[in-house]
């Protein structure tokens, strides 16, 4: 039996386990908040991070908070916030989830978890755009897929998009889901949608110890299994930009050793205990990833993005796409020597980079973008009204 049984026979595990605890009330002030599980990751990131953060700033005293995390030590300034933690997959955190008004999450819990009817499940999702597909659509003649994403549509109640080509072909299509959808884009954007980066930018600079003369190379790969090897030397890459430049990697939360995807080199430096990917963006001159969602997040800020992607067709074969990668307004690169290429060219040819940010735009408008800079504000908004009709 492949994982998506597991989960969906672990499921009815969990409903029938939690059934004494369906007796508690639910709490109409207590928002529950949980990020993706699982892997090298950051728990208190992402759309839900960004949301708690307004709340907290702008809705003092109003609700009662908590976050789902793996390792609460890590987490002690949430405390003294006056947050409560939990413990991922304990018995103390079922009552939580389970009473909590509001659940915010980018994905995790809705899944498996059967929440209550008298509860509000917001799913921010974790990736903008409509790039490569996800696992229910992969697996979608599988018949535990199919009950996972019908238990998933009825699982939620705000399903928050970042465009309508995702809208259209994950959220309703892939997931069926027919519920209330948020067009104002994703709340982890906002600031660089508003281009309000150069605190983030200065954050990054400071705790990695980078020269503010000194160019940024983000490579942001993500989690795949393949034989066509994805390896990137940042020495000798460095070394053919030439200038002042540093080298941060961040792998994907899912990475292993034994992937073909890699960087080899001395120059590298590690960011994948870095908590905000987003302030990574903000920092970073050029993004150098693949078959990522975060290129969606980064066209925002208009500046160079390149794929490398030696095994392109190996992928679309065992992942595919919503929207094809050649239809993306990022140049792909099959080696380093024509990645390098590809960044210079960017960087120092003013007409080519002009040509590059108005494909950026027409990409942006073609998938029908619903980033407003506003995304936050407005499930706070959502978050209210929802807490009164109580």
């Amino acid at each position: 039996m492949n994982r998506t049984g597991i989960k969906v026979i672990f499921s009815e595990l969990v409903r029938v386990a939690t059934l004494p605890f369906r007796l508690l009330p639910v709490k109409k002030n207590r928002i529950l908040f949980t990020g993706l599980t699982g892997g090298h990751v950051y728990d208190y990131s992402c759309n839900p991070k960004y949301i708690y953060e307004y709340l907290r700033d702008y809705a003092k005293g109003q609700y009662e908070f908590v976050w789902a995390v793996s390792d609460k030590e890590k987490y002690r300034f949430l405390q003294e916030e006056g947050v409560k933690l939990v413990r991922h997959f304990t018995l103390s955190s079922i009552p939580m989830l389970l009473t909590a008004k509001v659940i915010v999450t980018n994905g995790s819990y809705v899944p498996w978890f059967p929440f209550r009817k008298k509860q509000c499940v917001i799913n921010t999702w974790h990736g903008g755009g409509a790039y490569k597909k996800v696992e229910m659509e992969t697996d979608k003649t599988d018949w535990a897929a199919k009950r996972m994403t019908s238990f998933c549509a009825n699982n939620m109640d705000l399903f928050v998009a970042s465009c309508r080509v995702q809208e259209e072909q994950m959220i309703r299509t892939t997931y069926g889901y027919q519920g209330e959808v948020l067009r104002k884009g994703t709340p982890r954007n906002d600031r660089l949608v508003n281009h309000d980066t150069e605190q983030m930018a200065r954050k990054v600079r400071e705790v990695c110890q980078i020269p503010a003369d000194a160019k940024i190379l983000l490579y942001a790969p993500t989690y795949r299994y393949g034989t066509v090897p994805a390896i990137l030397d940042c020495d000798s890459l460095l070394e053919q930009l030439g200038g002042k430049w540093v080298f941060l990697n961040r792998y994907h939360r899912y990475q292993t050793e034994d992937m073909n995807v890699r960087v080899v080199g001395t120059k590298m430096i590690d960011v994948m205990d870095y908590p905000d990917m987003q302030e990574l963006l903000a920092a970073a001159d050029v993004l150098v990833t693949d078959y990522s969602s975060c290129v969606w997040d980064y066209s925002f800020l208009k500046r160079p993005c390149i794929l490398f992607v030696p095994d392109k067709e190996e992928y679309i074969r065992k992942t595919g796409f919503y929207v094809e990668p050649d239809q993306w307004p990022f140049p792909q690169a099959a080696s380093q020597q024509e990645l390098c290429s590809l960044i210079q060219a960017l960087e120092e040819n003013a007409v080519r980079k002009e040509e590059y940010i108005k494909d950026i735009e027409r990409h942006l408008q073609e998938l029908g973008s619903y980033e407003s800079g506003q995304a936050t504000e407005a499930i706070a908004v959502w978050i209210k009204k929802r807490m009164e009709e109580c």
